[in-house]
C-alpha cells in the first residue's frame, strides 16, 4: 500500500518536472489543467489506500 503511494508521488513529481520546459502559453495552460486533474486523482487514490490500510490494521 505504501509502495503505491510512493510510486504515485514519484510519477507525479516526474510529470511535474517534465512539464516545466518551454511550452507555448495555451499548451502550458492545458498541461497545467491535466496535471491538476492527475494530482486530484492521485490524492483520491492515496486517500483510498490509506483507508484500506487502516481497515486492515484494525482487523489485526
Amino acid at each position: 500500500m505504501v509502495a503505491m503511494i510512493v510510486l504515485a508521488s514519484a510519477v507525479h513529481k516526474y510529470v511535474d518536472l517534465k512539464t516545466k520546459g518551454t511550452v507555448p502559453g495555451e499548451t502550458d495552460k492545458q498541461i497545467g489543467e491535466r496535471q491538476d486533474a492527475l494530482d486530484r486523482r492521485i490524492t483520491d487514490i492515496q486517500d483510498i489506500l490509506i483507508a484500506i490500510d487502516e481497515k486492515l490494521h484494525w482487523k489485526n
